[in-house]
């Protein structure tokens, strides 16, 4: 069974929204404008949730103009 993590690195977050637009089933962008994983675990600055499908987590990801949104298919970086 293939399992997906998704973590964002908030730090590097510039609050653009393409995440928010790509994929708003799991982003949103908190009070201070930084985007958050929704339902995610918090792990010093980042957010980390594991899914069993990626869904448009990894069309956000490859949307980042920072390239701070990660995904991992089976602990492998995919993007």
């Amino acid at each position: 069974m293939t399992t997906y993590k998704v973590e964002i690195e908030r730090k590097k977050c510039t609050s653009c929204g393409n995440c928010v637009d790509e994929c708003p089933e799991f982003f949103k962008l908190d009070e201070n404008g930084i985007s958050h994983l929704k339902e995610s675990e918090r792990t010093g600055d980042n957010d980390k949730l594991e899914m069993a499908d990626s869904g448009c987590c990894l069309d956000a990801a490859l949307g980042c103009p920072v390239m701070c949104i990660h995904v991992y298919e089976d602990g492998e970086e995919i993007s």
